[in-house]
């Protein structure tokens, strides 16, 4: 983007959809008031202020009220850029790799539930099926991991914001496998959609 493309944005903003007047109407209003509690008494006995004072009462409201609109203008069109773009096909890009994981990875949104598993969970994990929007938790109960291991995982996720289990037994097809559980919050602050918890079940059986 240009910088004259830059200041012909900024201008919109500023003073596009009847923010000036808007500004204009707010600084008359509070200008006078603020104008009337400060110097009122000395008016009336014939004392006026310095005309920089005056100026400057009437012209912070002007500011602050523009600054405002600015500000409401970029949320609103931040929020129009996140409703054109697809949710699911930025989730594909930001876990890129996810697909091609060895492991058996996992996102989930903030309150745990299953968004996305790779093709390794279900294979690592035969018995578990219809994975999305499901309990995350409850997949681990599912799986046979112990309560006090469980437990651990959603302390050491709340406090730390990651978490890693070093091995954990489950019983697959009859057979004792051991796993790592490695987890960790993700944080996005321009899309909310990515803001959750991925993580993966390494192998460690032959280890």
């Amino acid at each position: 983007m240009t910088n004259y493309q830059t200041k012909q944005s900024f201008r919109s903003l500023a003073f596009g959809g009847g923010t000036p007047l808007k500004a204009f109407l707010t600084a008359c209003v509070v200008g006078t008031i603020l104008t009337t509690i400060n110097h009122g008494d000395a008016i009336i006995h014939g004392d006026y202020p310095h005309p920089l004072k005056v100026v400057l009462t009437y012209t912070v409201p002007f500011c602050v009220t523009t600054w405002g609109a600015i500000t409401g203008k970029l949320q609103k069109v931040i929020a129009h850029v996140q409703d054109f773009l697809d949710s699911d096909k930025i989730l594909e890009l930001s876990f890129f790799n996810f697909e091609n994981a060895i492991t058996a990875a996992y996102y989930a949104d903030e309150n745990l539930n299953l968004i996305k598993v790779n093709q390794n969970f279900t294979k690592f994990f035969p018995a578990l099926h219809n994975l999305e929007q499901t309990d995350f938790i409850k997949v681990l109960q599912e799986l046979g991991v112990p309560s006090q291991q469980i437990t651990a995982f959603k302390t050491q996720l709340n406090q730390q914001g990651k978490v890693f289990i070093p091995k954990i037994d489950i019983l697959i097809n009859g057979q004792k496998r051991a796993f790592s559980l490695l987890s960790t919050k993700t944080v996005n602050d321009s899309f909310g959609f990515l803001n959750g918890v991925q993580g993966q079940f390494v192998d460690i059986t032959h280890r």
